[in-house]
């Protein structure tokens, strides 16, 4: 991992620790059983992958997944393995559903949990299927988080950049430019590589920081199929696809990334787009 950012544009690395509990949950269906393999496999494959490409990842906790065992032993491995932790919520629900306060708790009390309980600091927020309102925002600044990461490029963020001493950055998710998508490597494995080389090629133009998001999909052995409710669970899950076909792809990703991004930890991204927005607001 090259630690200082020089002459190119800086890119880090998120991943969203959605489990197929919680995926399912998102998406109205059932999910009975006590464990959850598409978790347990997609993050230690992450971790592995991580480690292989030399990434610092900032990885985006459930924060009720730390009253499960087997899943609070690889996220404590996580940051042992120095990755950023950053709060995803505490159940993973669409935040623009709930009532003030139980929109307050889920962002509120995630980042207290898990500075507490993992003994980090946690500095970004990202809501569950990019669904914010002015409220939540509200709360996200309130609550102490130094980054927000719930839109998407084609949106225009409702905080922008405070003024020196402000405190709330965002850091949208690229969208493709041309098609109503974002271009990440989770809608890439659905579509194909074409719609990732196509997407970052566009967005490079812009000149922003790149925010690389994956999920737990991406790199995960794919469910039994005594898992899924059915042919959309399948293709959420990702697990149409092998998951040796799906780690060789998403390297490539990386690998296009790293051709034209200075790959660093999202401090160091935070720092630079802070930076760069005040200038273009001078």
């Amino acid at each position: 991992m090259i630690s200082t950012i020089q002459n190119r544009v800086p890119a880090a690395v998120h991943v969203d620790l959605d489990g197929a509990a919680h995926i399912f949950r998102l998406h109205g269906w059932r999910y009975a059983p006590s464990d959850d393999p598409l978790f347990e496999s997609g993050l230690r494959r992450a971790l592995d992958f991580f480690e292989n490409a030399q990434v610092r990842a900032t990885l985006f906790v459930i924060a009720e997944d730390l009253d499960n065992p087997r899943k609070r032993e690889l996220i404590e491995e996580a940051v042992a393995r120095g990755h950023d932790i950053a709060s995803h919520t505490v159940t993973h629900r669409w935040l623009t559903d709930l009532r003030r306060a139980d929109k307050r708790r889920e962002i509120v009390e995630s980042r207290q949990r898990l500075q507490t309980e993992l003994g980090v600091e946690v500095r970004g927020f990202r809501a569950p299927g990019f669904a914010v309102d002015d409220e939540a925002v509200e709360f996200i600044e309130a609550a102490g988080y130094d980054y927000d990461s719930s839109f998407l490029a084609r949106r225009k963020p409702r905080v922008a950049l405070p003024p020196e001493g402000g405190t709330l950055v965002e850091l949208p998710i690229p969208m493709h430019g041309v098609l109503p998508l974002p271009f990440h490597p989770c809608y890439s494995l659905m579509v194909g590589t074409w719609l990732f080389r196509s997407g970052l090629r566009r967005f490079r133009r812009t000149g922003a920081a790149l925010v690389l998001l994956f999920h737990l999909t991406d790199l995960a052995d794919p469910l039994p199929a005594d898992r899924l409710p059915g042919p959309m669970a399948r293709l959420y899950t990702l697990s149409h696809l092998s998951g040796a076909h799906k780690r060789q792809r998403c390297q490539d990703m990386l690998d296009l990334v790293r051709r034209d991004y200075e790959l660093v930890d999202t401090p160091q991204l935070l720092t630079w787009e802070s930076a760069r927005r005040r200038a273009v607001h001078a």
